[in-house]
């Protein structure tokens, strides 16, 4: 079990947030197999929560679940995220909040948010002071190791400083993107710094790795892994999963999609799941060139089943 902030996790697993896909879609789906310790969801932006635009309301449209969910929020500005974390806790189901200061896509770094963060502590420590004031719901913070150069020690500490209950790190930085291997050979220096729980990131593909990692950090994210084996989270758990799992979790897939998608998102849905799916996976260069020359949803969502043998 994680315990963080007044929030008691079941296991020490967190499916780790993803823009464009740690949608309601793959939360339900990662609720129903089971053995996930949290969930949390894509990244939304506090502005236009603050605002309550149509979209981001509709990506945070509440659903039941038996795991807890967090929403990620990012932005540079205090008093949004503040007031869209006030929201949060007032108006949804959400039973923690987790705040996005690791995204290196330019567009995220240059407006000052994400990885833009790490480059400015003073308005980091802000942003996590005036979410702490604004919610007593669980806070969360995702960072890197930094942006350019190490300095997760010092940044780790600010947040726990101004009040955070857990934080996150992903083992790369910023400038690294997502490419060569995670450092994990720091987390044990991160890990001795803090005296809140530490949850690492970075390269969890297997149930033996993530073991391996558990012995140094409370809790692991698990983004990549989980879409290219849906059952990663039993399996750290130590369910058993059979054969025909894949089978079902295909089908339903394609269900949940037709079901909280219109017509013209649902094959570009299909594919950026099938592109993790496949990942790895004998003959799976045809089978992703088959699905992604596709034109119809349904053509392309009655192969992936056949593929997969769905009983």
């Amino acid at each position: 079990m994680l315990k963080i902030g007044t929030l008691t996790l079941q296991q020490p697993t967190v499916l780790a947030p993803m823009a464009g896909l740690t949608d309601r879609v793959l939360r339900r789906l990662m609720d129903e197999i089971g053995g996930c310790g949290l969930l949390v969801s894509e990244m939304i932006a506090a502005e236009g929560l603050r605002r309550r635009n149509r979209r981001t309301l509709e990506m945070i449209a509440d659903f039941k679940t038996r795991t807890p969910q967090f929403i990620q929020l990012f932005g540079a500005n205090p008093e949004a995220l503040a007031e869209a974390a006030a929201i949060v806790s007032a108006e949804t189901a959400f039973a923690g909040i987790d705040v996005n200061m690791g995204c290196p896509v330019p567009k995220v770094v240059r407006s000052g948010a994400g990885a833009g963060l790490l480059l400015d502590l003073p308005r980091l420590a802000s942003v996590v002071a005036a979410i702490r004031k604004s919610t007593c719901l669980p806070l969360t913070v995702k960072v890197r190791l930094g942006f350019n150069k190490v300095n997760v020690l010092e940044t780790t500490k600010v947040i726990e400083e101004q009040g955070a209950d857990a934080v996150a790190v992903h083992f790369r930085l910023k400038s690294e993107g997502y490419t060569g291997s995670a450092h994990w050979d720091l987390a044990a220096a991160v890990k001795e710094n803090l005296r809140i729980p530490l949850l690492g990131n970075g390269d969890i593909m297997t149930a033996a790795f993530a073991l391996e990692k558990l012995r140094t950090v409370d809790g692991v994210l698990i983004g990549r892994g989980a879409l290219a084996n849906p059952f990663l989270f039993r399996e750290i758990a130590g369910q058993v999963t059979s054969e025909n799992d894949m089978g079902a979790y295909v089908r339903r897939l394609g269900a949940l999609i037709g079901e909280h998608y219109p017509e013209r998102k649902r094959l570009g849905k299909l594919k950026a799941f099938t592109r993790f799916l496949l990942l790895s996976r004998p003959g799976c260069r045809s089978w992703k060139r088959r699905i992604f020359l596709s034109q119809d949803f349904g053509e392309a969502r009655t192969f992936l089943e056949e593929t997969f043998a769905c009983p």
